[in-house]
């Protein structure tokens, strides 16, 4: 059966984060039911397509999918089973906020099926987390983590952000060797993006807000790099660092083009060389408009997003998927942006993999720039 990653978006939340820019509305708790129901109705729609695969992994993101009742999220698990098989060692992440985990719902959890916790920690700094517009303190943070061990979960992931507004470099030090001494397998380190329409553009525009200039951000994952690798925590993407062997099978969905279904508000998709998504206002999703700006990917935007892609990971671009799936030796068609950036440190060719330096990957937009210059 073909391999296939399920998305299903859970978009409430009890507070809107400063700098979210996703589907995501608090104080809607009267949508919830309608919601769920929405989501089993869509489930439903692809009985027929769903017969043809099998779900490798499922991902439950928001929002704060942790914030409603865990009785929703097995509901939709066993609805899920009931459409398509779940491979026998499928994941099945479900995002948390630490504030709203609690020994109950975690035990819900670990009997619908969820084998894996993604926790927004983001900081370790009680400032820094109310700056963010964050509900949680650094103790819940800490005590989300080893409840959710204690409870049973060994794949644990958790989010932290960098580049904050009036970040030191001792604060992320900081936070970084609290995240080590947890029981995580898997660690998420971004930095900040100010994204257009949030609370921390307008702070950011009225001066209220100063982000770190580049080079400070490039210090800061640097750091990262360094103190998850002392740590254990090997570099597999850009921002993303696991124990070997606790990847995280979704999000590599994304990074090698594998087809995945977004479930959910706002969601997108690609299926079969078809991109779509579902509109990201609650209202309309509650109406049953599903499947909105549906395209078949060019050829070229193919070729596009499978550079942009791989080359986010340590291990880079398989040089022979692409001669096999585009037709090309891609080592003699770009030679020369090739030496170019071989003589500059940005790539190697390694093993029949194309893959960034460490520089490169802090240069990793330009890079792919220059290698899609026909």
């Amino acid at each position: 059966m073909k391999p296939l990653a399920i998305y299903i978006h859970v978009p409430f939340c009890a507070r809107k984060c400063a700098y979210c820019d996703f589907a995501s509305f608090a104080g809607r708790e009267d949508a919830w039911e309608d919601y769920f129901a929405a989501l089993r109705a869509e489930m439903d729609a692809w009985a027929d397509r769903l017969r043809a695969y099998e779900a490798r992994s499922v991902f439950f993101g928001g929002g704060t999918p942790s914030l409603v009742p865990a009785a929703y999220i097995a509901d939709v698990l066993d609805h899920l089973r009931r459409l398509l098989p779940l491979s026998a060692d499928c994941e099945i992440t479900l995002e948390a906020n630490p504030s709203t985990l609690t020994a109950d719902k975690l035990e819900a959890y670990r009997r619908a099926g969820v084998n894996r916790l993604s926790i927004g920690v983001q900081s370790f700094d009680a400032d820094l987390l109310r700056n963010l517009g964050r509900i949680h303190t650094p103790e819940q943070a800490v005590d989300a983590v080893r409840m959710a061990a204690e409870a049973g979960f060994d794949n644990l992931s958790i989010d932290l952000m960098y580049a904050l507004p009036g970040q030191s470099m001792a604060q992320w030090s900081e936070t970084l060797a609290r995240a080590v001494a947890l029981p995580v397998k898997h660690i998420s380190a971004y930095s900040l993006i100010v994204e257009p329409g949030t609370e921390m553009e307008r702070r950011v525009a009225r001066s209220e807000a100063h982000i770190p200039d580049d080079d400070l951000v490039n210090e800061m994952q640097r750091l990262a790099v360094h103190k998850l690798a002392e740590a254990g925590f090997a570099r597999y993407e850009i921002s993303n660092f696991a124990v070997p062997g606790f990847e995280s099978r979704h999000n590599l969905t994304y990074w090698q083009d594998g087809d995945y279904l977004g479930l959910g508000s706002a969601a997108h998709s690609l299926v079969e060389n078809e991109r779509f998504s579902n509109p990201p206002e609650l209202e309309r999703y509650l109406s049953g408009e599903r499947m909105c700006e549906r395209t078949v990917r060019s050829l070229r935007d193919h070729r596009e997003e499978v550079l942009m892609l791989s080359t986010r990971t340590l291990r880079g671009l398989d040089l022979a998927r692409w001669s096999a799936e585009f037709g090309e030796d891609f080592e003699s068609t770009h030679a020369r942006q090739l030496r170019k950036l071989e003589n500059y440190g940005l790539i190697e060719i390694v093993g029949g993999f194309l893959r960034l330096t460490p520089v490169g990957l802090e240069l990793q937009d330009s890079v792919v720039l220059e290698l899609m210059d026909d």
